[in-house]
């Protein structure tokens, strides 16, 4: 089957607003072909909104970002071509590999931390960052999917059933009903740190309630973790933004080991999983 002169090889993933597909350009390129559900530009407006969103995201350049190669905003067939990242998501390598920890995670946490960094300053809001949305490269992480839910958001909320946002890695704040922010960013991208770090969803699985119950609550389970990094992500993710840490002291605390903030002693935390440097 082919889409705009490229050839699709084999669907990698769908969600409510795409389907994305391993693709070949003319030339043999394999890239990555995000088809749009036609919900998000059925209308003129849908339409034009779509065209300014390519537009910002076609400025995005940074080396753990996944760059815009091509987009189609005319035709039926509305798609939006990245490069291919060749490697699992996060969420996988932590399946295959083990956590994330010491100078391994406090790495990724700061490319990371340079790729969101990347998005803000060409004015675009990531606002569904997750594991599933880091890739693991040859090179490092990479970010994709950046600007997308953007794109989305309007469509979602006349979709029954359909939230704007991952549950679990979605600000408290907005989902209290504040507007997305490059704060909000930094929330989830902290939530992904807790993620890589323990091998689990900070605030648990279930139903999507019950989650942002957890979330809205501040109960981020880190168990496992040593103390001063614990003590860091729970600052991150606190519910109340006046009293968060930063994100970039956030990254300092996972470089030095240490947190200003930490309790001394603590109550003894179950093991962590074996990390993929682990004997």
């Amino acid at each position: 089957m082919n889409i705009g002169g490229y050839r699709l090889i084999k669907r990698i993933g769908a969600g409510g607003m795409s389907t994305v597909f391993e693709a070949e350009d003319g030339a043999g390129v394999r890239v990555a072909l995000k088809l749009l559900n036609p919900a998000l530009v059925v209308d003129d407006s849908g339409r034009e909104r779509f065209r300014r969103e390519v537009a910002m995201l076609q400025k995005v350049r940074g080396r753990y970002v996944a760059e815009v190669l091509d987009a189609e905003t005319d035709a039926d067939d509305a798609f939006i071509v990245t490069e291919l990242i060749d490697g699992p998501t996060l969420e996988q390598d932590v399946v295959d590999s083990g956590v994330f920890e010491g100078n391994d995670l406090a790495e990724l946490a700061e490319r990371l931390r340079e790729a969101v960094d990347a998005i803000h300053s060409a004015g675009v809001l990531h606002r569904d960052l997750k594991p599933s949305n880091v890739m693991i490269g040859p090179k490092g992480p990479v970010l994709i999917d950046f600007g997308i839910a953007q794109l989305g958001e309007d469509a979602r909320l006349t979709m029954p059933g359909s939230l704007t946002h991952t549950p679990g890695y979605c600000d408290p704040v907005v989902l209290n009903g504040g507007d997305p922010n490059p704060q909000a960013d930094w929330w989830s991208l902290a939530a992904v740190v807790a993620f890589a770090a323990t091998g689990r969803s900070p605030f648990g699985t279930g139903s999507a309630p019950a989650i942002m119950r957890r979330v809205l609550d501040g109960q981020p389970d880190l168990r496992g973790l040593p103390e001063a990094t614990a003590r860091a992500l729970e600052a991150a993710l606190d519910t109340d933004p006046s009293r968060r840490i930063g994100y970039s002291e956030l990254v300092e605390s996972l470089e030095t080991g240490e947190f200003a903030g930490a309790r001394q002693g603590g109550d003894s935390a179950a093991p962590a999983r074996a990390g993929r440097h682990a004997a």
